[in-house]
Order: C-alpha cells, then sequence, then structure tokens
C-alpha cells in the first residue's frame, strides 16, 4: 500500500519541531536556518521509513480481521437506480461482512446503471447467493451472481 501524503506531512512536521528543539537547546552557536535544514533533512530521511512502518502495522491489523474468510466479489444485477453505495452495503450487512460497494454509473451522464460489485468475506460464496439473490431490496427483485474477472481490452 502507498504511504499517505498526510501520513507523511505529520511525521516530517513533528521532527522538524523535535530537530529545530533539540538543535537549539544544545547550546550549539548554529544559525536558525541551518537547525531548521538540517531537523528537515533528518526528518526527510526518517518519515518514509515511519510512515511505511506506520502503514504495515495498520494492514496487518485489517489483515487480521479478514483471516476469518476470504474477501469475494459479488455482481449484483436490477439495483433500483436510486440505491446509493450506503444503501446497498447497509442492505447486504444484514446477511454477510461487506468490505466494499461499487455502483456502476454511465460516464456520460453519471446516472448508475442498476448493477455493481460488492467486496464480501466470505469461505461459501454459494451461501451468500442463495441467500440474497432473488431477494427484494427497494422494491426490485435482485439478481447476485459471482463476479468475473476482468477482461482487458487491447
Amino acid at each position: 500500500m502507498k504511504v499517505g501524503f498526510i501520513q507523511c506531512a505529520v511525521i516530517s512536521a513533528i521532527f522538524a519541531i523535535a530537530g529545530y528543539l533539540l538543535f537549539s537547546s544544545a547550546s550549539l552557536n548554529v544559525h536558525v536556518p541551518l537547525t531548521v535544514s538540517a531537523a528537515l533533512l533528518i526528518s526527510g530521511i526518517v518519515t518514509p521509513w515511519l510512515a511505511s512502518l506506520i502503514q504495515s502495522t495498520s494492514s496487518s491489523d485489517a489483515r487480521d480481521n479478514t483471516q476469518e474468510g476470504s474477501i469475494e466479489t459479488l455482481y449484483v444485477g436490477n439495483l433500483p437506480y436510486r440505491a446509493n453505495e450506503n444503501a446497498v452495503k447497509e442492505y447486504f450487512s444484514s446477511f454477510i461482512e461487506v468490505q466494499s460497494v461499487r455502483l456502476m454509473k454511465d460516464r456520460k451522464t453519471g446516472k448508475r446503471k442498476g448493477y455493481g460489485f460488492i467486496e464480501v468475506i466470505t469461505d461459501d460464496l454459494n451461501s451468500v447467493i442463495e441467500k440474497t439473490n432473488d431477494s427484494i431490496f427497494q422494491e426490485r427483485t435482485l439478481k447476485v451472481r459471482p463476479a468475473k474477472d476482468k477482461v482487458e481490452h487491447a
């Protein structure tokens, strides 16, 4: 995973301030610009390492939560056009643990197309499909299938 800009900025600011305080309190006759430059240099070296360390611990926590099952993707068709991601996630959460929801939109108009993809955490995809296929959601009968792999066009 990529390390976020905000994480790096916060860590750099902390190191710059700490370096400035350390250099200025060490009773060295060093000018302020040189002190700030040294602190920024140190923070520039240490920040990527610390940020990736923070990122790896947070992603390992996320992986620990998903060890109970694998992440599978479902195709959900015949969705109401007025349905949003939160409503779909809330509905499917009553059946299974939902990782994410992506509802497809028309590129030109921005209107929803009536289908989407849901990532769920499960070991038994067929039981999830049995529970949710042909179920009623906002007055529409849903069609739920395993998602096919995305085909790359040349």
